[in-house]
């Protein structure tokens, strides 16, 4: 009797661990499932399906989820090329987001300039920020806050001002979910974003350390 008893205690025990309310939570074990990175590629099978692998020189460092502005959930994953002192020279983000299904609302983005990876279309920008600190204070509640103090937790340090290249999509019909694919580097030089030799540079830099795999 009692080792049947010990035996009903353990599989209750174990069905429990093995349940996704134990110390994992639905959110994050359907997250787990779509998105994963192994060595150098970041797989996604939904929203978008995509498959990206990244140079060598950038280590991955994790990701993070969260809901923004009450509104949408995202989730970053980072890969960061850093000096020995964990002061970040590169990196690229990833950010998958889309609107809570209570929220009424779509993405749109004006279209000014576009190029072409992995047979998908991406509206693509370049901007310069010349003083990091001002602009994630100014805004504590952003997305790019939140990922400065992801990466800060991590213990890397963020240049005082960077430069970023940024490629989005949307990824449904209904325009309610995105991909952004953002490249972010310490200029180094006062370099403004603004002069188009620079933006011509910063792309081809972005380029050049990733590949979509079929």
């Amino acid at each position: 009797m009692r080792k049947n008893l010990l035996f009903v205690y353990g599989l209750a025990i174990s069905l429990l661990m093995s349940s996704p309310v134990f110390g994992q939570s639905p959110a994050k074990t359907e997250s787990n499932q779509m998105r994963r990175v192994k060595r150098q590629v970041l797989t996604s099978t939904s929203l978008p399906p995509i498959r990206i692998k990244f140079d060598k020189a950038f280590k991955y460092v994790g990701s993070q989820r969260f809901i923004l502005y009450g509104r949408s959930q995202v989730e970053q994953h980072f890969f960061v090329n850093a000096d020995k002192e964990k002061r970040i020279k590169r990196m690229y983000m990833m950010q998958f987001e889309g609107y809570l299904p209570n929220i009424k609302a779509t993405y749109d983005y004006p279209v000014t300039k576009t190029v072409t990876l992995g047979g998908q279309t991406y509206i693509v920008n370049s901007e310069g920020i010349p003083n990091v600190p001002a602009a994630l204070k100014e805004n504590p509640q952003s997305d790019v806050t939140r990922a400065a103090s992801f990466l800060e937790s991590k213990g890397y340090r963020i240049s005082e001002s960077i430069m970023f290249q940024r490629f989005v999509r949307l990824v449904d019909d209904a325009k309610r979910n995105e991909f952004i694919l953002l490249y972010v580097e310490d200029p180094g030089t006062a370099a403004s974003a603004e002069n188009e030799k620079v933006r011509q540079e910063l792309s081809g830099r972005a380029l050049k350390g990733f590949r979509i795999l079929k």
